[in-house]
This record gives structure tokens, C-alpha cells and sequence, in this order.
């Protein structure tokens, strides 16, 4: 009896140790992997040190220390215009509190506050679509800037389904730049193929991303988003949000449906991260970046175009599903998920341990287990006709009741009313 008790005490200490040793192993890595973070927040505390010692220093000194500075020389030469322009660089810059970003939010290069606003400071993607062609004497030829009103007008036809008369051309055209300056054609021209900038401007009315409030060559400001979920992690196991989590999901399958309810077509998300998702002063939810969003026709399009494939892998698109053709080899089909499937896989379940999504660490219903498995993998009776895993209205309206039911089971349970979230929600 004595020598089992040394062997369950002898095999408890070998187990504890293991654990220490995995736990140990675990904190490092994961420390090893954040090294990044340190040097951001290091940047930070830099940025905001140097200007509270000199509010004068140039923006482009500000902006050095988060490695990418703002290039007010070029407005100076008038190669760059725009309204934020004379804000960030003149000599009384109305901007103050300027700060790198602390995560990995790679369209934002830094952030400002404005009599009181957030603003997000974004740098256009560079595009290969040259604006000028060259004559036979080798000089570059632009447009003049009624051709160039021409030329957006219909990249935005194509692109986004969008048909806007020729005054607003004119009037998003002329307001930023000076007549048939080629330099600052380029800059905007830079603009009007990012996605970002132009889903912010084209859907501004619905509010679904962040405004856009200027800009200065490549350069654009949006407001700034309070992230509502950061970065999941493991710790997300031990602790007692779970009332929240469950209200984020709720508030961001609203939001996909507001995104389904879009004219004139449905947008599409090919990109949904948690993270990524944040509330206006108004306290409106929004996604921080439209770099990964399409309209239904123009993605479809994509994934459809004959590109050769072995498997339906090298058809997909970030998130967005494809089909390989077996015969032919290419890709053929349209989307075969929508946004509510990329959300129960990506945003639901999340990837795994490391990974958790919003239902993770919460205990669900048999019912709900296989509603998240149906909205993943649809059986035939509830897919979209045409895509073999997006999951019907029927289907997602189902979820989401499902979803409201545990909420408010969890909210009843924690003592919570609907009055003590709102005022939660507002910081009250």
C-alpha cells in the first residue's frame, strides 16, 4: 500500500513537472512570436515622447519612427494634393496625439486625433495600371483631365457596378486636383484603384466601413475604429466574457446582413477577422479594412476566369471558395460559400486551440452544435442554388435566433439587463 502511495505522488510530481515544462515552452514561443509588439509599443511610446517634448517637429519626422513617413516634400513641389495635404503639413497642423499602430493592421501607418477624433492614416497600394501612354518620341503622354473624368468613371463601372453621372466625376475628380497636373493625376489615380479607399467612398452612405475625411497624394485619412474583440488567444479559455463574445457575434452577423442587403449587389468578404471589426464614436460596427471585400458579380468573376488548377485550392481566394473544373482544369465556378459560411468557420469556430473564435469555451446545445456545422457545410435543402457551401437566409436566420436565445440565457444567468449591456457599450 505504502510503495502504490509513492508511485501516485511519484507520477503526480512527473506530471506537474511535465505540464511546467510545456507551459514554459508555450510562454516563450509565444513571447518569441510577440517580439514584434514590443518594438511597436517602443515605437509608440517614442512617437508620443518626441511630441509632447517638440509639437513642431515636421510630420514627416513623426511618421519616420513608424517607418513610414508622410512625404510632405512633394506637396510642397505640388506633386501631391488634397485636402489633408495643408492639414498635416502645414506649419499649424490641427493634428496632435500622433501614435503608431500597436497591432498588425498593416493598411494603417499611423493615427492622429482631430478636436477630439480618431483618424487613420492610410497609404493607397501600389498599382502596375499606368494612366500615361508614350508617343513615338518617347515622351510620356497623360490625359487631359476630361479624358481622366472619363477613365474613373468607367473603372468604377467595371469594377464596382457603380454608375455616377458625370457632375460627381467632376465634382471627386476637380476637387483634388489642379488642372492637368500629371503628378497629382498619378496620386489619385493610385487612389481610385484601391479598394480600401474606394469601398469607403462609394458605400459611405451606408456606413458599413470607415469614412473617408481627406486626402493627400496616395495618402487617406478614415476614422478610427474602437476594436470591439483584440486578437484571440488562449487566454481566451480562462476568461469571463463569454456575454460579450456572444453579443459581438450577434452584432456582426447584423452586420452581414447588412453587407447581403447592399446595392446594387451583395459585397462579399474573402477576409473576416475578429479583430478587425470596430465601432464609430457613433457606435456604429464596422470592418476596419475593405482591401478583401468585392462585389458579388466582380468576385465571381475572379474565381471564374480559366485559371488553371489541379484541385478546388488553387481556386480559392483568401476565405472565398472556388471549384476546379475536372476536365478542363481551370477555374470555372462562380463563389461557392458567402459570408455567412466564412463567418461560422473563421469567426465561429476560429482555428483551433490557438486560434479560438467567439464560441469557443462556450458550452452549446446539440441543436446549436449542428446549426454552426449545417451554416459550415450546408446540406443541399439549405444552400444558395449554384454554391455548394453558402448556407441559405433560412438557414443564417436560424443561427442567428439560436445565437440570441444563448445570449440571453447568458445574460439572465449573469444577472445582466439589456439597459446595463447598452450602457457597457457605451463606456457608461
Amino acid at each position: 500500500m505504502l510503495t502504490a502511495l509513492r508511485r501516485k505522488i511519484r507520477f503526480g510530481m512527473q506530471r506537474t513537472v511535465i505540464i511546467a515544462v510545456l507551459l514554459a515552452v508555450g510562454i516563450f514561443s509565444y513571447a518569441f512570436l510577440n517580439l514584434k509588439f514590443c518594438f511597436k509599443l517602443m515605437s509608440h511610446r517614442s512617437l508620443n515622447l518626441m511630441v509632447k517634448q517638440s509639437p513642431l517637429i515636421p510630420i514627416n519626422t513623426l511618421t519616420q519612427i513608424c517607418n513610414y513617413p508622410f512625404q510632405c516634400q512633394k506637396f510642397e513641389n505640388h506633386e501631391y494634393s488634397g485636402s489633408l495635404c495643408e492639414e498635416l503639413c502645414g506649419t499649424q497642423s490641427s493634428f496632435d496625439n500622433f501614435q503608431c499602430p500597436l497591432n498588425d493592421m498593416k493598411t494603417i501607418l499611423f493615427t492622429a486625433e482631430k478636436n477630439g477624433d480618431m483618424y487613420a492614416v492610410k497609404l493607397a497600394r501600389h498599382n502596375d495600371d499606368e494612366l500615361s501612354w508614350t508617343n513615338s518620341k518617347g515622351e510620356a503622354i497623360y490625359p487631359k483631365i476630361e479624358e481622366f473624368h472619363e477613365i474613373v468613371k468607367l473603372h468604377i463601372i467595371l469594377a464596382y457596378n457603380v454608375t455616377l453621372d458625370d457632375n460627381m466625376i467632376r465634382a471627386l475628380v476637380n476637387q483634388e486636383i489642379s488642372d492637368d497636373n500629371s503628378q497629382q493625376m498619378v496620386s489619385f489615380w493610385r487612389l481610385f484603384k484601391d479598394n480600401n479607399y474606394m469601398m469607403g467612398k462609394l458605400f459611405d452612405e451606408e456606413s458599413v466601413f470607415p469614412a473617408v475625411l481627406g486626402s493627400c497624394g496616395p495618402y487617406y485619412a478614415t476614422e478610427g475604429l474602437e476594436i470591439v474583440q483584440s486578437n484571440p488567444s488562449i487566454m481566451q479559455y480562462l476568461a469571463s466574457n463569454r456575454l460579450q463574445r456572444l453579443k459581438h457575434a450577434l452584432s456582426i452577423m447584423e452586420y452581414i446582413f447588412r453587407l447581403d442587403e447592399m446595392k446594387p449587389e451583395p459585397l462579399k468578404m474573402c477576409k473576416m477577422q475578429v479583430n478587425r471589426f470596430g465601432t464609430n464614436p457613433e457606435r456604429r460596427l464596422k470592418y476596419q479594412s475593405a482591401e478583401h471585400v468585392y462585389v458579388e458579380s466582380q468576385l465571381d468573376k475572379r474565381l471564374s476566369r480559366g485559371v488553371k488548377c489541379q484541385t478546388n485550392k488553387d481556386c480559392h481566394f483568401h476565405s472565398c471558395i472556388g471549384m476546379c473544373d475536372e476536365e478542363k482544369k481551370a477555374c470555372t465556378h462562380i463563389q461557392q460559400n458567402n459570408n455567412f459560411q466564412i463567418f461560422c468557420e473563421h469567426v465561429l469556430l476560429g482555428g483551433g486551440t490557438f486560434q479560438p473564435g467567439l464560441l469557443s469555451g462556450v458550452r452549446l446545445s446539440k441543436a446549436m452544435q449542428k446549426l454552426v456545422k449545417m451554416c459550415i457545410q450546408p446540406p443541399q435543402e439549405h444552400r444558395v442554388p449554384g454554391r455548394q457551401l453558402a448556407p441559405n437566409m433560412q438557414l443564417s436566420l436560424r443561427l442567428y435566433n439560436e445565437l440570441k436565445q444563448l445570449h440571453q440565457a447568458a445574460a439572465t444567468a449573469a444577472g445582466v439587463t439589456e439597459t446595463d449591456e447598452a450602457q457597457s457599450q457605451r463606456g457608461v
